[in-house]
């Protein structure tokens, strides 16, 4: 016979259990639904992540890149997924959180399409796209970090930053109220020896 504590476990054990079978959990990053009856009102998902191309699983950090020199650069992907009615309006942009301003700011970013069209071209600190989602729409872009200045001081530097995406309703710039979503990929890159 079971002692009370393992019986009482167990049986926490199979009502989650159950929980988690009625609610019909997804891989979704953003998930709200509210039934009334005779109605459902359900939120749209969002999902902003960094893929391995050739397995589809995510990594953990975007770009971790050592050593760079001028003419050199280094390529990722990214995946922006939308499921639910709702149209979503996201913006994407770049934050510092460390390192040296002057590789920061000699660092250019390029944001293409898998068709290859372009969506950026430009500085990563000015990284800015607004763009809209809709439903069942899916995103897949190659981004390009390149050095192409080859300055003295731009040796044996570090920049870390986060490539950052929210929604908005109305405005980019608004304040975040609501229901909303933000992700980030965070980055870190060294410049090397010339």
């Amino acid at each position: 016979m079971l002692n009370i504590r393992t019986q009482i476990m167990l049986v926490i054990m199979v009502l989650m259990g159950f929980w988690f079978i009625k609610t019909g959990l997804t891989s979704a990053d953003l998930v709200a639904e509210r039934k009334i009856s005779g109605n459902e009102f359900s939120i749209t998902t969002l999902s902003f992540v960094n893929i391995h191309t050739a397995n589809f699983q995510q990594l953990i950090n975007f770009f971790t890149t050592e050593g760079i020199v001028p003419g050199g650069f280094d390529a990722r992907t990214v995946r922006i997924e939308k499921d639910g009615e709702l149209d979503v309006k996201y913006s994407l942009q770049v934050v510092k959180r460390g390192g040296d301003d002057v590789l920061c700011n000699a660092l250019d970013l390029s944001i293409v399409r898998r068709d290859l069209t372009e969506i950026y071209n430009g500085t990563l600190m000015n990284l800015s796209v607004q763009d809209t989602l809709s439903d069942g729409d899916l995103e897949e872009w190659v981004i390009f970090l390149s050095l192409n200045a080859g300055d003295e001081e731009l040796k044996l530097k570090d920049c870390s930053f986060d490539l950052y995406m929210r929604t908005y309703r109305n405005e980019p710039g608004e304040k975040i109220t609501g229901i909303h979503a933000t992700r980030t990929l965070k980055s870190d890159i060294t410049s090397g020896s010339w």
